[in-house]
């Protein structure tokens, strides 16, 4: 699982043996070097066992290939088609650009997305904490005086009661969703309606939507300049795309296209899944025999429109968070307010 490896140390990984060849050094020796500068023991351990494996007769991209959660179905054609064409330098800063532009794509949702997740959950703690220790305090006191609570205040006060009877359970539960959602999520028809939900998700539909395309655009680009028939390309990006709706279309491209079709006129099926703007530039690239030229702007256009993107969604949800805030924080006040207020107006009268 290469999520407990900083993507960082892969790019450099990659950038560094493609210097190192590059100059002369042999694959052994550069090896050997990296595992030693890599930051993580694990990651470390990863490049001594593929080293051994190189010692041993076998290309570098059948030995990476045993370390195929790690590096990706991409790194290891791409490897495998650079040692075909003896490009084995020029691949690999291709995969350091594709795993850098990935990295930074990633790095400006996660953090345009910190804000809303902090806001949300400081909410929630707030809720809960007055819910859970400054009502059942004044319980007693309503009760005493025969105060009658709204409804909005039972309710409140039923959830305070049975956290404090029973916590353990409910923390249980909690566990439990979480542990259920990760299990339920690994089964592809599960994760299928997932991701068709985030294509059509309010507010962050077309931002998924640009990201799969600069992503699959990138992608297109470094396979099919590296060499790569179109075929192969594709059987490649289906496997490497982070959304299944966009990998079963690109599946079944592959498939059409070995039919006789063209990509252009495979994508045109999947209007919601790749724009007219974007099919179209993808015929001019075949008609001109410039396809990974087509692409590479493509990348660069779709990147763009997702960085411009992640900066204003924090501007975007801003009144919804507003009305969520002001919603919780109403609910959790009225429900203390309310019986105060009518216990001051027994008293006075």
């Amino acid at each position: 699982m290469f999520a407990r490896i900083a993507p960082q140390e892969k790019v450099d990984f990659t950038k560094n043996l493609a210097v190192m060849l590059r100059t002369g050094v042999t694959i052994n020796e550069a090896l050997s070097s990296l595992a030693d500068q890599a930051e993580s023991e694990r990651f470390g351990r990863i490049i001594r066992g593929v080293k051994k494996e190189v010692e041993m007769g076998t290309p570098l991209s059948e030995a990476l290939a045993k370390e195929k959660e790690i590096f990706g179905g991409v790194f290891i054609n791409l490897l495998k088609a650079g040692e075909k064409s003896g490009t084995l330098e020029e691949n690999l800063d291709f995969l350091a650009e594709w795993f850098e532009r990935d990295y930074d794509l990633r790095q400006e949702i996660r953090t345009t997305l910190l804000y809303p997740k902090f806001v949300l959950t400081a909410t929630l703690l707030l809720g809960g904490l007055l819910a859970v220790y400054v009502l059942p305090k004044l319980v007693p006191l309503f009760e005493q005086l025969r105060v009658k609570l709204p409804l909005a205040t039972r309710l409140l006060l039923a959830f305070s009661v049975f956290i404090e009877k029973f916590w353990f359970l409910a923390l249980v539960a909690i566990i439990g969703v979480v542990i259920g959602f990760i299990s339920l999520n690994r089964l592809r028809p599960i994760r299928k309606m997932i991701h068709a939900f985030y294509i059509h998700m309010p507010f962050f539909s077309n931002l998924v939507i640009d990201y799969q395309l600069a992503l699959v655009s990138q992608l297109f680009s470094t396979l099919l300049k590296s060499g790569l028939p179109l075929n192969e390309a594709l059987e490649i990006i289906s496997e490497a795309a982070t959304n299944i709706t966009y990998r079963e279309s690109l599946e079944i491209m592959k498939e059409r296209i070995s039919r006789g079709i063209s990509l252009s006129q495979a994508m045109n099926d999947y209007p919601g899944l790749y724009p007219r703007n974007f099919t179209s530039i993808v015929a001019t690239g075949e008609k001109s025999g410039t396809l990974d030229i087509s692409f590479k702007y493509l990348a660069e256009f779709y990147s763009k429109i997702v960085k411009n993107k992640t900066k204003k969604l924090p501007t975007t949800l801003e009144p919804t968070l507003l009305v969520f805030i002001a919603l919780m924080v109403g609910f959790v006040a009225l429900s203390i307010i309310i019986p105060i207020y009518e216990l001051t107006r027994g008293l006075s009268q």
